[in-house]
């Protein structure tokens, strides 16, 4: 008999043992096992899916066999990267001018530096930004002001992130990035023996500017405090995406109509609950809810997710059909996080995607949430993969459950499905 193998190795135990029960439902014919540090495992004869961490995947075996699937796709930089995915976008939004990533998305530039000496040279590169800044000389009230947002191009869960309004802030911020940068840079030469030498490289940083949406929607029953939706977003072979209905609304400390002048005020203006949880007052059923449960009536919230959905249709669109930077290939499946923030009017805006997303920041309270979306994941890779040829209808079951709040929004064959 065909075996069929999965090896699960996530760094976090909250996902790792989400993953393990789900595959486990299928135990009469999967084998689960549990990675250790430095496993290798070969397919031989059978069937093997990887369901690890990037880095620790065995890509060469991945790109040479049928018979080995990966939770990942190798090539994903054009959506994971926000400078890579603005450009990708916008090269889309030239061809399609009737997309509705033309409104869906902020405007954003592809910043880079490297040294603040050069700024005026470096914001010649986008010089929509620096008229905005000159614009707001005189205009008092922040909602009338032109602000913007940066952004470091790779990292993630808030770290790095600004808003800014004037140059001199901007200038001011760049000058604290650089200077942390050099205090890193003494460390790691303190680290290094009198054998070697240590040579200082001038590196280019690269950010993204987003205009910044300062007119949020505000909701009295959450005391008006700025929040945004985390969409997470499965995308199968060679390439259909869905959207997993069940939505996170992740809401900032402190109330923004309080604080939308003070752009120092990240309580206020940043909503990334891992920045919050590392106060001492942190209370995650404040800091987290659930989006269809939001004080909208049903026929807004249906809105923002139509909206939600085309956007994301689009996206796929627009970065699959750059293969330099976003390849699918059929053996893989992947899960994102996505960031959208929704304006007073009621507009959805993407903000970024992000690979293996922290589904720890969910909490415990809504952990069915993750589980939810873990369990339609891995009944997916078990149809699709696992165990294609020998689904029978008790398994069939399982997955079809699962998939009912899995809304598919783009198929490559027949491109948008939204």
């Amino acid at each position: 008999m065909l075996s069929r193998t999965v090896i699960i190795g996530m760094d976090e135990p909250y996902v790792q043992d989400m993953l393990r029960k789900a595959f486990e439902r299928y135990n009469c014919l999967i084998e689960v096992q549990e990675a250790n540090e430095g496993t290798i495992v070969q397919a031989n004869d059978g069937v093997l899916m990887h369901w690890r961490e990037y880095e620790s995947i065995d890509w060469d075996a991945v790109h040479r066999s049928s018979s080995v699937f990966a939770n990942a796709y190798c090539f994903r930089k054009g959506l994971i990267r926000k400078a890579q995915m603005a450009f990708n976008l916008k090269l889309y939004t030239a061809k399609h001018p009737e997309s509705i990533l033309c409104r869906g998305v902020p405007e954003t530039w592809i910043f880079e530096l490297d040294d603040v000496d050069y700024i005026d040279e470096a914001l010649m590169e986008c010089y929509e930004v620096d008229e905005g800044m000159n614009a707001n000389e005189g205009v008092t009230d922040p909602k009338q002001r032109q602000q913007f947002i940066l952004k470091p191009s790779l990292t993630g869960r808030g770290a790095g992130i600004y808003v800014f309004d004037t140059k001199e802030r901007l200038l001011e911020l760049l000058e604290r990035e650089f200077e942390s940068d050099d205090d890193e840079d003494e460390e790691d030469e303190d680290q290094v023996g009198d054998e070697h030498s240590y040579h200082a490289v001038s590196q280019i940083r690269e950010w993204v500017i987003q205009r910044y949406i300062n007119r949020p929607l505000l909701l009295e029953s959450h005391h008006n405090r700025k929040f945004h939706i985390r969409v997470y977003a499965l995308a199968v072979g060679d390439l259909k995406v869905y959207v997993y209905r069940h939505m996170l609304a992740l809401f900032a400390p402190r109330p923004y109509s309080e604080s939308a002048g003070d752009l120092d005020d990240q309580q206020a203006h940043l909503t990334n609950t891992c920045l919050q949880a590392k106060n001492a007052d942190f209370d995650e059923s404040k800091a987290v809810g659930l989006f269809w449960e939001l004080g909208l009536p049903q026929e807004k919230r249906e809105h923002i997710f139509d909206q939600i959905c085309k956007i994301l249709g689009e996206t796929f669109a627009a970065v699959s059909s750059e293969s330099t930077s976003f390849q699918t290939w059929s053996n893989c499946l992947e899960q994102f996080g996505f960031d959208f923030l929704v304006d007073e009017d009621c507009s959805a805006y993407m903000l970024e995607a992000n690979a293996y997303p922290d589904f720890k920041q969910t909490g415990s309270n809504l952990r069915f949430v993750v589980e939810g979306f873990m369990n339609a994941s891995v009944s997916m890779a078990a149809s699709k993969f696992l165990l294609a040829d020998c689904m029978n209808e008790e398994l069939q079951s399982i997955a079809t459950n699962d998939f009912k709040d899995l809304v598919e929004v783009f198929t490559h064959k027949n491109a948008r499905k939204w």
